[in-house]
């Protein structure tokens, strides 16, 4: 398979291709495509190509009674990963957002021939959800991981994994989509335990640190987080001096005409350029930013110029945002952390686009535009169409 596309600081895309030809190295790639080793209970989907020529999501799912756990609530779903494009959607709303088969009914190609009959397993709800998407965006084929522990090893928990893998191409197969290879894994190591699921080839990973994919990414700056649970805090650390009282009170902020919103946008950028020089700014300087970013015409004009061009490294404006989440109250860190998933969502990288965006909602229930992005990430929206649409 291939991976390629980049949408680079000018905002225009720059084509870079990455070829995978073996089992071993789409394995070890996982967590560089993802950011973050997925744990136990997830299926990782490696979408290829789109009808529009564009590289397919890598999404993962939390499958809900893969790891046989009773009781236990439905995971999430991540996805769009990867600031060079080596993804597609962030944002299977949960394997509780799933309901209905949506009319994919009478299976005409699956592995186990029942036809009309998919596997049972505990939820096979993201699989439909999955298989939806493939079939609206055009993904003509997949790669699948099963994340199980001693799925490799183990006869009980390699059946589980092949239920869960086969429900997958049982309701793909209905959108068109044909699943080309099944892996299951019990975690992402050198040297750990491989075996495909549907045939009885077996091996072992190579080492997630040598991949070409993860060399693109170190090369590009980009660090590798230990978990999901590790991106999530990230954006939900706060200083120990910052400012929890909402200064101006809750209500909507509004300047005065176009005017004042033109000389707020160059206040707000000229704080980036002095951040990108090595400057300060003081307690009251990042308060009166914070104020006007409230303002949605601000707010729209600094959304619109981050789509014409996304982030690149050293980037004031990623600063400035990083000090008014940690240090700004709710209203005011809500925008800041807008515009970081905003960032994240354009460059492709949907996990980290979801946790900031979560956590903008967090800091501020009535932030629409937060919402809005969200939405975009549960219903597989492709990054460069949120791009242009804010662009223009």
């Amino acid at each position: 398979m291939t991976a390629n596309g980049r949408i680079g600081d000018d905002g225009v895309d720059d084509p870079r291709t990455v070829v995978i030809t073996s089992p071993e190295e789409l394995i070890a790639s996982i967590p560089s495509m993802l950011g973050f080793p997925p744990g136990p209970g997830s299926v990782v989907v490696i979408c290829g190509r789109t009808a529009d020529g564009h590289a397919g999501p890598v999404v993962r799912m939390d499958v809900d009674g893969l790891l046989a756990a009773p009781g236990s609530p439905p995971g999430g779903v991540d996805g769009w990963v990867g600031a060079d494009g080596w993804a597609g959607a962030d944002g299977w709303a949960g394997a509780d957002g799933w309901t209905g088969a949506d009319g994919w009914t009478g299976a005409e190609d699956c592995r186990s021939g029942e036809g009309e009959h998919p596997p049972v397993v505990a939820d096979d709800g993201p699989a439909r959800g999955l298989a939806r998407f493939c079939s609206r965006e055009g993904v003509t084929d997949v790669h699948l991981v099963v994340v199980h522990e001693d799925c490799a090893d183990g006869h009980s928990a390699g059946l589980r994994a092949e239920d869960a893998a086969a429900a997958f191409e049982y309701w793909l197969g209905l959108a068109g989509t044909q699943v080309v290879g099944a892996y299951g894994v019990g975690e992402f190591a050198h040297g750990s335990p491989w075996v495909d699921l549907f045939g009885m080839v077996r091996g072992t990973q190579a080492d997630p640190d040598s991949t070409e994919i993860a060399a693109v990414h170190a090369f590009d700056g980009r660090v590798r987080a230990g978990s999901r649970g590790e991106i999530d805090r990230l954006y939900q650390v706060r200083d120990h001096e910052a400012c929890d009282d909402e200064p101006h009170g809750r209500g909507p902020a509004r300047l005065e005409g176009a005017l004042e919103v033109d000389r707020a946008v160059r206040a707000h950028e000229d704080a980036v350029r002095r951040l990108e020089e090595g400057e300060e700014l003081d307690d009251d300087e990042l308060a009166g930013i914070g104020r006007v970013l409230l303002d949605i015409a601000v707010r729209d004009e600094v959304y619109r110029r981050l789509a014409h061009r996304g982030l690149c490294d050293r980037d004031g404006r990623r600063l400035l945002w990083w000090s008014l989440a940690r240090r700004r109250p709710g209203r005011e860190r809500s925008v800041a952390l807008l515009l970081l998933g905003a960032a994240a969502y354009f460059a492709g990288s949907g996990v980290h686009a979801r946790s900031a965006l979560e956590a903008a909602v967090t800091a501020d229930p009535g932030n629409s535009l937060a919402r809005l992005l969200l939405h975009g990430l549960e219903n597989g929206l492709a990054p460069e169409r949120l791009r242009r649409v804010a662009a223009a």
